[in-house]
C-alpha cells in the first residue's frame, strides 16, 4: 500500500519568502516614486508644481490668494482688537498693556507685518535654501549618493534573503526611507498653512493674549523650515564618511544610522526653541525680582 505524503511546513521559511518578496516589490515599484519624492523635497523647499525648477516657495497655486484674504479678514479685526483694548484700560484703570498708545504702533505694525508676510517669509525660505546649496553644493549630493541606496537595491535584497537577521535590518531601513518621504510632504504642507495664515499671526502680536500663538506659530516655522538644513548637515556628513557603505550589515547599519539621526533633528530643533523661551521666561522672572527689590530699597 503506498504510503501517504508527508507535508512540512516550516513558518520561518515562509515568514523569510513573504519578507523577501515584500522589499522585492518595493524595490522594483515604489522605491523610484520615493526617490523623485526626496528629489523633489529633501534638497531645497520650491514650489513643488512650479512651472520651472526651484520656483520660489509662495509661488505655489492658491497659496498667495488665501494669504491676501486673511490679510483682509485681519484687518477687518482691528476695530474688535482696538475696542477690547479700550474696554480692558477701563476694567483695569488705566492698564499700561491696553491703552490705547501702546496698542495703535503695534496694530500699525502688525498691519505692515500682514501685508508683507508671503516676501518676509520667501526671504526666510531663501535663506534656507542657500544654506541647504552651502551643504549639498561642494559634494553634489544626488539621491543616488544616499547612504540607503546600495542597500536597498534587488542585488542586496536579494543577498539579504539568505540572512534573517539582515533581512529585518533591511525591512526596518525601508520603514525609515518612507517615513523620511512621508515627513517631507508633511513639511511642504504645514509650511504652506503656516505661510497662508501668516496675516493673522501678525495680528496676534497686537495684544498681550494672544501674543503666545504668535511665539508658537515662530516655533513652528523655525523647526519646518530649518530642519531640512539640519537634515542635509547629517546627510552631507554621512556620504563624505561613506567609509562603511555596500551591500553588508555594515552598510546597513551605517545607513540606518543616518536615516535615524536625520530623524532626530526636528526633535532637537524643537527642544532648541522651547529652551529659548524657557530661558527668556527665566530672565523676565529675574529682572522683576531685582526691580522689586530695588524698589523695596528706595
Amino acid at each position: 500500500m503506498p504510503s501517504l505524503p508527508q507535508f512540512t511546513l516550516n513558518p520561518l521559511g515562509v515568514l523569510v519568502s513573504l519578507l523577501t518578496g515584500t522589499l522585492t516589490d518595493f524595490v522594483s515599484s515604489a522605491r523610484s516614486a520615493l526617490d523623485a519624492a526626496l528629489q523633489s523635497y529633501l534638497f531645497g523647499t520650491y514650489d513643488a508644481a512650479g512651472p520651472y525648477p526651484k520656483a520660489p516657495f509662495t509661488d505655489s497655486p492658491g497659496l498667495a490668494p488665501l494669504n491676501h484674504l486673511l490679510a483682509a479678514a485681519g484687518a477687518a479685526l482691528l476695530v474688535a482688537i482696538v475696542l477690547y483694548s479700550s474696554l480692558r484700560t477701563v476694567a483695569d484703570f488705566g492698564g499700561v498693556r491696553h491703552s490705547l498708545q501702546a496698542v495703535l504702533p503695534r496694530c500699525l505694525v502688525a498691519v505692515a507685518l500682514s501685508v508683507t508676510s508671503l516676501p518676509l517669509l520667501q526671504q526666510l525660505i531663501d535663506l534656507n535654501n542657500a544654506l541647504c546649496q552651502v551643504v549639498v553644493g561642494g559634494a553634489a549630493v544626488n539621491v543616488a549618493d544616499l547612504p540607503w541606496s546600495s542597500p536597498l537595491t534587488s542585488g542586496s535584497v536579494a543577498s539579504a534573503s539568505d540572512n534573517l537577521f539582515l533581512l529585518l535590518f533591511t525591512a526596518a531601513l525601508v520603514v525609515a526611507v518612507v517615513i523620511l518621504a512621508l515627513s517631507y510632504v508633511v513639511r511642504y504642507t504645514l509650511l504652506a498653512v503656516l505661510c497662508a495664515c501668516a496675516p493673522l499671526v501678525a495680528y496676534c502680536t497686537v495684544l498681550p493674549e494672544t501674543r503666545g500663538f504668535a511665539r508658537q506659530w515662530g516655533r513652528l516655522v523655525v523647526v519646518s523650515l530649518f530642519m531640512q538644513f539640519g537634515q542635509l548637515l547629517v546627510l552631507r556628513v554621512a556620504v563624505q564618511l561613506a567609509f562603511a557603505r555596500g551591500h553588508g550589515l555594515a552598510g546597513m547599519l551605517y545607513a540606518f544610522a543616518s536615516l535615524y539621526l536625520m530623524l532626530r533633528v526636528p526633535g532637537a530643533l524643537n527642544v532648541a526653541t522651547h529652551y529659548q523661551s524657557s530661558a527668556e521666561a527665566a530672565a523676565r522672572r529675574w529682572t522683576r525680582a531685582v526691580r522689586r527689590l530695588s524698589a523695596e530699597e528706595v
